[in-house]
């Protein structure tokens, strides 16, 4: 029996738990056919950690995961393994010499820079208090007020103006010359994820693009999409409340990765949200947000065209928008300091107490029903 084992590298905020969720319900319904199991990030660290220590126990825990499966074909998953090329490349080499794989598939997806930093921001790094801290001190050296921009232009600005672009083509390098010394043994694939303006399937990609069709009537029933996000009255409150905290004081929200399920019950009590956001809008132009967005765009733009002539990718996918331009780090501050002095501190104020406000309010009914 040919056996074949694709490992799933993510990344995150490329759809990842949408087909996750997918792969677990297909496994379910494939009675056998193929193995699915979403791998623990604790046992991956100290895995990874093992390898650079050149451990013996580097293999624990994957040689437990692979010798625990039966099927012809199997998939193992995890959003970080995106960030370690070397264990993924050593768990491929592992599987084929250990636990008597014939081929073994690298897959993952990718999507534009500013898109995967939006999404990141929504779901974690507006309640990652070490992030919006280090915002704050990005605008500050740049003689900045950061109280005249949203926490998402505040970020956007720190990467615009100081940080690195996911880079797309260096990851996918990485994959395949560290498996270039298995041979024809393990193949390494991409995409970019489904778009509105370029949609597809992703369960059907997965399995065909890994080469593990499956003998399974509607195929588009499994296919799961899970795009969680919060209410951008919550998102808002809740970056501009620990933005202002003093360096040493506490506060009781949740971390990233914690509390999604709490937060997402406060969001429902968020009776005035429509409200407050048509309040939002008015106060805050999306200019300078677009034309951040179409600066990232064109800066990511030379390694989106390398990472798709190495991994046959479609480069309109990251197209930059016909209005987007690269902006110099002069004209970035321009844009920025014109958008701060057409801003009202005094109305931006009153309308962060009370966007606040209502959250606390959200908050603490949730508690004290609970």
């Amino acid at each position: 029996m040919t056996r074949r084992l694709v490992i799933h590298v993510g990344a995150q905020k490329c759809a990842s738990s949408s087909l996750q969720a997918s792969l677990r319900l297909v496994a379910q319904a494939s009675k056998g056919g193929l193995g699915f199991c979403f791998l623990n990030p604790e046992q991956l660290r100290g895995a990874d950690q093992a390898l650079k220590k050149n451990s013996k126990t580097t293999f624990n825990y994957i040689d437990r995961v692979l010798s625990g499966q039966s099927s012809s074909k199997v998939v193992i998953s995890h959003e970080m393994l995106g960030n370690r090329p070397a264990l993924v490349c050593s768990i491929a080499e592992r599987a084929l010499e250990a636990h008597s794989f014939d081929h073994v598939v690298v897959s993952g997806y990718s999507r534009l820079q500013s898109n995967y930093h939006v999404s990141a921001f929504s779901q974690w790094f507006f309640r990652d208090r070490k992030r919006l801290v280090d915002d704050l001190k990005v605008l500050s050296r740049y003689n900045l007020n950061w109280r005249q921009f949203t926490a998402l232009e505040r970020s956007l600005l720190a990467l615009s103006l100081v940080g690195k672009d996911r880079n797309w083509y260096s990851n996918y390098q990485c994959f395949r010359d560290g498996v270039k010394n298995l041979g024809d043994s393990v193949t390494v694939v991409s995409c970019h994820i489904p778009t509105r303006s370029h949609p597809y399937s992703l369960l059907e990609h997965f399995l065909s693009s890994t080469g593990m069709p499956l003998a399974l009537e509607e195929l588009e029933s499994f296919d799961v999409r899970k795009n969680l996000s919060f209410h951008p009255v919550l998102i808002h409150g809740m970056s501009a409340y620990l933005s202002s905290l003093r360096p040493l004081q506490q506060s009781f929200f949740p971390l990233p990765h914690e509390g999604n399920r709490w937060l997402f019950r406060v969001c429902e009590r968020l009776s005035a949200g429509q409200d407050l956001m048509a309040e939002f809008d008015s106060l805050f132009s999306p200019r300078l947000q677009h034309s951040l967005i179409g600066h990232l765009d064109c800066r990511a733009s030379s390694s989106n065209k390398q990472y798709c002539d190495l991994m046959s990718v479609d480069f309109s996918y990251f197209q930059p928008s016909d209005e987007a331009s690269l902006l110099s780090e002069e004209e970035l501050l321009a844009l920025a300091r014109d958008t701060a002095q057409s801003r009202n501190a005094e109305d931006i104020g009153h309308f962060d107490r009370r966007i606040q406000n209502a959250c606390m309010q959200s908050m603490r009914a949730e508690i004290v029903s609970s």
